[in-house]
């Protein structure tokens, strides 16, 4: 029996709570309060341009030696630079002068210690000293001069799908790879295809409005790139991998066709398009070289250099600034990498492109995430940047000698797709197209397959292997990783996977704000899925205004998740719907979402994971005001919510609300299946394919339940955007639920149970029962514990009926008559018996490094 009354309980919180947090003022430490709780005040953690200098304020460095960055000045200056050891730069001098881009990589070692450095627009005033230490511990990643990495690029063509004295070793190699006979069958194919005009790339419907018509224009113009892309490359992996002039004949017809387009015409509406019309031509180039006269290659040069230095004088002076450049980082700078390698030494240009790619990549590498394998933009988008993380990575080691995949995401990456995207599963629905698959393609089992051989990692052997069996074909079916694989990770082998499934059904990535918690990740038929966000990078990019926000799927299918559609970027129902937090699981307060800017952002403090019982806390309280490139506060000071997985078949939803003014809140739920409710007994019922959910809403002050099957912002899909499957997608309506309060409040509480059974097996949901005098909620053999009075400590506990497993958000824990206090009275705490024996664990708040960053830029702003 748990002996310490409820009400007892809540008194050792209140002083936690009151004490509030506070920062080490000399040492820089940031201490949680009483409570285990940090508040966090920085009004941004990744701002949509940068605002501040880096490495900066005497913090360590990321890696030795350094790459500084500096906020970008107007009308695109050079740049000089300078550091020491000395404030006054009177030893180990370093400068640089006249830097087109806002970046400098000192390509050397520095000495343990001390460093100042300080930058200007080139023959202006210097601005402040920063600083930064390098220490004993400071990881080493020392890359050669950019002028090594051309000098190790081959003089001879081929020299990017295989350099020409590694050509026939290739051939023998890849002769019976399932990859090649793909590739041959495909070029084959292709052979009789008609070789497309210029004009192709003209739309051919129209939209409703300008918008719309300049969208479908992208959309056109991208189409007949991405189809000279598929073609060209066709062809050249075909003649490199046999040699067969027929190849050669049928690429030279497109070849010779593009030539002749206007590089700033129509098919330089679509960055994609115009991106895939540069690179296969001038990989076509390098393929086909010796078999082309030099008046053909000068004209076809021309063609895609002009569309690579368009690439490149858009971006210098702009995308280094930016968090996120989401079209940049997908495909386009690993193309223009790949036609820089093409021509390099064939024209003057080729030396600045690679010199602000390698640069670039040094810097910011991994650009949307940091070390914990998460990506921010989610994982329907993180696909477009597989490859080009892999390849350009590995390219640039070979090309420099240097590991440029020493960073501990790499090894994560894997580990982060499997729990958020499982094999024959929906994944975890956050951000643009988190919600476009229905399970993992190939492309995701040629990431993980290719991680497993590199890095011999468990988790991606396990999710290629299953992901391939769940679609019933091998890995050479996939095309992304085609030809990775073929030069590259089919000379590795795969490590051995275990028999039995041994790794944790859930998952906590803190550096972009996801936790997982499954309770089959082995068995996705009977799989309860249940995703939760809160991020450091806000709405920036391709992710949604959605932190502390959650979706539950089961059996692969979605069950609860988030709504709308797309049909581009600035579609009225994508802005007003999709993207806005009333389409996700969330929290509306004066019916107002969180505003689309870096500066609402959030985090995942708490993490705790055992056998029976996973919980996670998500803290929004900077999500509803916005200090980045808006000035919006809705009055929302505290939002933390509190996520409870209690196997096998009950998830918790616990929320703590507080506003700097009496409002109305409302608590939203979607479906993509009929939503019921029953507003007397606080029920909500819905289902999915293979699945019934039933929930109860309970809440500090009354509520109004109300459903709707309509958008209040019609979707319509004028884009002609299609599945998966290639299928044109109907913008069919869903099912939305709203509890909003009657009487508007300053603070507010709100507590989901939700029980999701399998609709085959005939189990019956279970009542939960309220017992008045010991303040219980008990749904089957849980007991739940909440405090919902909102003017009282948030506090919740749980614990089953045989006492084998039991949680509690803060405070002491009881089990069976022994109290634990554990290091810190207001950590989280759980325990857990297993086969006979006790284990528990504990935690407060933990911050991220990016967040504990902006913290102390925080300060150190005040104190200036």
């Amino acid at each position: 029996m748990f002996k310490l009354s409820f009400k007892r309980w809540k008194l050792i919180l209140l002083h936690g709570f009151l004490a509030g947090f506070f920062v080490g003022c000399d040492t820089g430490e940031i201490f949680p309060s009483d409570n285990g709780e940090i508040k966090v005040g920085a009004d941004v953690i990744y701002p949509k341009f940068r605002k501040w200098t880096s490495p900066s304020q005497g913090e360590e460095a990321a890696f030795n030696s350094p790459s500084f960055e500096w906020p970008l000045a107007k009308h695109q200056p050079n740049y000089d630079i300078r550091l020491s050891s000395k404030t006054d730069f009177s030893e180990n001098l370093i400068e640089k002068r006249a830097i087109p881009f806002a970046i400098y990589n000192p390509h050397q070692k520095l000495k343990s210690g001390m460093w100042y450095w300080q930058y200007r627009e080139a023959g202006k005033k210097w601005h402040g000293i920063d600083s930064f230490i390098i220490s004993g511990a400071t990881r080493e990643f020392v890359t050669p001069h950019v002028d090594e990495i051309l000098k190790h690029i081959s003089a001879d063509h081929p020299r990017v799908f295989i350099e020409k004295s590694q050509l026939m070793k290739l051939r023998a190699r890849a002769i019976d790879y399932g990859e090649t006979a793909a590739i041959l069958e495909e070029a084959n194919h292709l052979l009789s295809e008609v070789v497309p005009n210029e004009n192709t790339a003209v739309p051919r419907h129209a939209g409703k409005n300008k918008y719309e018509d300049s969208m479908i224009a992208q959309s056109a113009s991208k189409a007949l790139g991405w189809r000279v892309f598929r073609s060209l490359n066709s062809f050249s992996q075909a003649y490199i991998l046999t040699g067969d002039k027929k190849y050669y004949h049928a690429a030279k017809k497109w070849m010779v066709e593009i030539a002749n387009w206007d590089p700033r015409g129509v098919t330089h509406l679509s960055n994609f398009g115009d991106s895939g019309i540069m690179t296969s031509l001038a990989l076509a180039l390098d393929t086909f070289w010796d078999l082309l006269a030099e008046e053909e290659r000068e004209k076809m040069i021309k063609q895609s250099s002009v569309r690579a230095d368009n690439f490149y004088q858009l971006w210098r002076g702009r995308v280094e600034s930016r968090s996120s450049s989401m079209h940049v980082w997908q495909h386009i700078l690993h193309q223009l990498f790949q036609t820089t390698v093409a021509l390099a030494g064939e024209i003057p240009h080729t030396d600045e492109w690679m010199a602000y790619i390698y640069e670039l990549w040094i810097a910011q590498f991994p650009k949307m995430g940091e070390k914990d394998g998460a990506w921010f933009n989610g994982i329907g988008y993180f696909g477009m940047n597989a490859l080009t993380i892999y390849d350009m990575s590995t390219s640039l080691s070979e090309l420099s000698g240097v590991d440029f995949q020493w960073s501990d995401w790499f090894r994560n990456s894997p580990r982060w797709i499997m729990y958020a995207f499982p094999p024959n599963s929906v994944g975890d629905g956050f951000g643009n197209d988190g919600d476009k698959y229905w399970y993992p393609p190939m492309k995701y089992a040629g990431y993980t397959d290719a991680a497993a051989r590199m890095f011999k990692s468990p988790y991606g052997a396990w999710y290629a292997k299953q992901v391939c069996k769940g679609l019933d074909q091998n890995i050479a079916a996939d095309e992304e990783f085609r030809w990775f694989r073929i030069l590259r990770t089919n000379k590795y082998s795969l490590p051995e996977i275990a028999t039995e499934f041994d790794f944790s059904q859930s998952a906590h990535f803190p550096d972009v704000g996801v936790s997982y918690m499954h309770t089959s990740l082995e068995d996705i038929q009977s799989n309860l899925m249940l995703s939760a966000t809160s991020s450091p990078f806000g709405s920036n990019g391709h992710a949604h205004a959605e932190q502390n926000n959650f979706n539950i799927a089961y059996g692969g299918m979605r069950l609860f998740y988030n709504s709308g559609y797309r049909p581009k970027m600035q579609d009225p129902h994508h802005q007003g719907w999709h993207k806005h937090t009333r389409g996700h699981n969330g929290i509306l307060i004066d019916g107002n979402g969180q505003p689309f800017d870096a500066g609402a952002y959030g985090w995942m403090p708490r993490f705790l994971h055992g056998k029976q019982i996973s919980y996670a806390v998500g803290d929004a309280s900077n999500a509803y005001s916005a200090a980045d490139l808006k000035s919006v506060d809705h009055g929302l000071r505290h939002f933390r919510r509190h996520y409870l997985m209690l196997r096998p078949s009950t998830i918790v939803i616990y929320d703590e609300l507080k506003a700097d003014h009496s409002a109305e809140w409302t608590w939203l739920l979607h479906s993509d299946r009929e939503i019921g409710v029953d507003p007397i007994n606080k029920s909500i019922v819905a289902e999915n394919e293979l699945a019934n959910a039933l929930a109860y809403l309970y809440s500090s002050t009354a509520l109004d339940f109300s459903v709707a099957d309509t958008f209040s912002i019609p979707a319509r899909n004028w884009n002609r955007k299609v599945d998966q499957n290639g299928n044109l997608i109907d913008f069919v309506d869903q099912w939305h639920f709203s509890g909003r309060t009657k009487e508007k409040k300053p603070s507010m509480r709100y507590m989901a149970i939700i029980q999701v059974l399998p609709k085959s097996g005939g189990a019956d949901f279970e009542r939960v029962f309220f017992n008045r005098s010991s303040y219980t909620y008990k749904v089957g053999d849980w007991n739940i514990q909440a405090e919902m009075d909102a003017m009282e400590p948030a506090c919740i506990r749980v614990w089953n009926t045989d006492h084998s497993a039991s949680l509690v958000s803060g405070g002491s824990l009881v089990h069976q008559g022994k109290t634990h206090i554990g290091k810190h009275i207001g950590s989280s705490k759980l325990l857990e018996l297993i086969n006979g024996k006790s284990f528990f664990q504990e935690v407060i708040d933990e911050i991220p490094v990016s967040i504990r960053k902006a913290i102390s830029r925080g300060r150190k702003k005040n104190a200036d």
